[in-house]
């Protein structure tokens, strides 16, 4: 089958209703069957190019060819275009001055042009405009008294009738909140919803997400009881709810290269009192890092998220120079306005940490001209530190677990002052941009930029907590977990005064959840800005499952002359949830 004369949406349209394509797989065509499918093409194609305004084409047919090989082509003149000649748009009744309506009215007024070629969808939508308009300013009853599309095919002129009957506003009334186990006053402050306001769907669809984002209950369902609705229109509102449990358990087992073996366990208390306050505790440990901490929450304001938390975790973590030990006690104060999390915290450290050696050599007194004393000591770092700081979070994914397009920003101040409770000066500044982009179902390129900087009187009174590495399957792939920063006499990595991370990654969906990726990192932490970079490079298998994608890379490291240390192929294992 051919089709010539026209392309775009038109072809297209005329290909999907041309019946003869349609029943072009049929075993049980013959000449008969082929003639009488070709007769009715003729109206097939009017009936398609239609919705586009052109009402009156030129069609040319011709079937050539023997059972079961058919051809049938038709040329196709579309002819002058039908165009939009009066508009007339009406809203009658209560809401026929109403302010809702306005933006719909401005777009129908730009779609709907008299001179304008005239689409059909053009119409649908301004009807459909007017309709969401009704229905979100609360004309619940509005129906259309005219809606017609008169089109004269010999003048080539569509002359449009939108006549709409708002009928009565409702709004609305006694709102009743159907819920155990919580203060009345507490859970109240959280419905945004008024008796008096004006009944809008989309605000109870809103509402009925707010309170579900509390963590309080196991379902929320908002009941309109319209058929209830006063003289005044005034419809009652019920809201169903249910609760959650009480507590919450998990635990897990897992394996990544920068932490190795891993295993967590975790409780949560939902509703510890009437007031909402709730609690979770949880204890993480692996080969190289372990974890046990609890956060109280106290709900605070009328936004879910809203929260004082108090918090107190202790950690512990080998080095590629040794280890540190951590233990924190802070409060913070968490809202979010707008799209971002904002969060302001001050919190106390007591921080024992070991970074590498120093190799000294003295004379022997029993033997000057003999081998020197060697003595080798662990670099301790004891610090105490009093720090406030505030952090800012915002993400913007098209999936929460596997985007496909968006962006993640997280950015962080905290410092100290000697004397003030804390034996060291400093302000830290962090801060770490992700993205993602797709450019079709299975291509996908996901980017990072990590900076950080820490202006400090003494580096060596800072502890490792307080400084930066590179290196790792979420830093520089290529390179052991936390292998890149400055380095001692000794040769041990202890830490860089700033940070610079990259990493540019190209996936592909292969077959099913499986894909493959390449890869370039880069990254450094130096006590000089801009920082020594190290490179990495690789390729790698992807999985993509529900709770994530699963990643095993296989990197380069890409070093100079002196950087032996690094050399070799390094394998990494890992999870990605979001970005």
């Amino acid at each position: 089958m051919v089709v010539e004369g026209i392309d775009g949406d038109e072809l297209a349209n005329v290909e999907t209703r041309l019946t003869i394509r349609q029943q072009r797989e049929r075993k049980d065509l013959d000449d008969t069957l082929v003639e009488r499918l070709n007769a009715q093409a003729k109206r097939d194609i009017e009936t398609a190019l239609q919705p586009y305004g052109y009402y009156s084409p030129t069609i040319e047919s011709e079937l050539t060819g023997k059972a079961p090989n058919w051809t049938a082509r038709y040329r196709i003149d579309a002819g002058e275009a039908t165009r939009i000649g009066e508009v007339d748009v009406q809203l009658l009744g209560e809401g026929k001055d109403n302010a809702g309506f306005k933006d719909a009215l401005r777009r129908i007024e730009r779609r709907l042009k008299p001179e304008e070629r005239l689409r059909h969808a053009d119409y649908e939508d301004a009807k459909k405009q007017l309709a969401d308009a009704a229905y979100a300013s609360g004309f619940l009853d509005a129906h259309w008294e005219k809606s017609e599309l008169r089109v004269n095919p010999e003048a080539r002129q569509a002359n449009v009738v939108l006549h709409m009957q708002t009928g009565p506003r409702y709004l609305l009334g006694k709102i009743t909140l159907e819920q155990q186990g919580l203060d009345p006053e507490f859970i109240e402050r959280y419905i945004v919803l008024k008796e008096g306001d004006v009944f809008d769907p989309q605000e109870l669809l809103d509402q009925q997400f707010a309170l579900g984002d509390l963590g309080y209950f196991q379902s929320v369902e908002i009941e309109p009881k319209r058929a209830e609705a006063d003289a005044e229109h005034h419809v009652p509102v019920i809201i169903h709810t249910t609760p959650r449990n009480k507590h919450r358990y998990e635990a897990g087992v897992g394996y990544g290269t920068d932490t190795g073996a891993r295993l967590s366990l975790g409780t949560e208390w939902r509703r510890i009192n009437k007031y909402g306050h709730n609690l979770d505790a949880d204890m993480r440990l692996s080969q190289i890092k372990n974890a046990i901490g609890a956060n109280y929450r106290i709900p605070l304001g009328a936004e879910p998220g809203e929260n004082i938390s108090l918090s107190a975790t202790t950690e512990a973590q080998q080095l590629e120079s040794g280890d540190t030990s951590k233990y924190t006690i802070g409060a913070s104060l968490n809202r979010s306005p707008g799209d971002w999390h904002r969060r302001l915290y001050v919190e106390f450290i007591h921080e024992e940490s070991e970074l590498g050696t120093t190799t000294t050599e003295v004379p022997n007194p029993e033997d000057p001209a003999g081998p020197p004393i060697v003595t080798v000591t662990k670099n301790k770092v004891t610090a105490d530190l009093l720090t406030p700081g505030v952090s800012f979070t915002r993400t913007e994914l098209d999936d929460p677990i596997n985007a496909r397009q968006g962006w993640y920003l997280f950015t962080d101040v905290h410092g100290a002052k000697e004397n003030l409770l804390s034996n060291a000066s400093f302000i830290r500044t962090y801060g770490l941009l992700r993205g993602v982009y797709s450019f079709d179902w299975r291509t996908r390129v996901l980017g990072r930029v990590e900076l950080g900087a820490n202006f400090h009187d003494d580096f060596s009174a800072l502890p490792a907590s307080q400084r930066f590495f590179a290196g790792g399957d979420q830093s520089v792939r290529g390179y052991d977990y936390q292998a890149i920063g400055t380095r001692n006499d000794d040769g041990d990595v202890i830490g860089g005064q700033y940070l610079t991370t990259a990493s540019i990654e190209l996936e592909r969906r292969i077959k099913g959840s499986w894909g493959a990726a390449v890869f370039v990192d880069g990254g450094g932490a130096d006590e000089t800005f801009p920082v020594k970079m190290y490179y990495g490079a690789g390729l790698g298998l992807r999985y993509r499952a529900p709770v994530g994608t699963f990643s095993v890379d296989l990197a380069h490291p890409l070093t100079g002359e002196g950087d032996t240390q690094f050399l070799g192929l390094r394998l990494h294992i890992g999870v990605r949830v979001g970005l």
